[in-house]
């Protein structure tokens, strides 16, 4: 978690754009952020998501994306 935290930091500290702000999904509980590259792609940098068990796992619907976090249109953070 202690990575995801300082990439987050080092990623604004060099002015790469923040896509989506930290957050944990709802789906994999994953604590992410989301970064641009400089061609325009987002890339999600993450920590903590769940193992998924075939022998017992069942679909599920989710009514959002995000438990909490990942607000989007963080921009330039320099």
């Amino acid at each position: 978690m202690d990575d995801v935290g300082s990439t987050l930091y080092l990623a604004q500290d060099e002015g790469v754009e923040i896509a989506s702000t930290l957050g944990r999904h709802t789906n994999d509980h994953m604590l992410s952020f989301y970064m641009r590259t400089p061609s325009g792609f987002e890339v999600e940098y993450g920590w903590g998501a769940r193992t998924v068990d075939d022998a017992v796992w069942h679909v599920q619907r989710h009514q959002a994306p995000s438990i909490w976090g990942h607000r989007r249109g963080a921009g330039r953070n320099r």
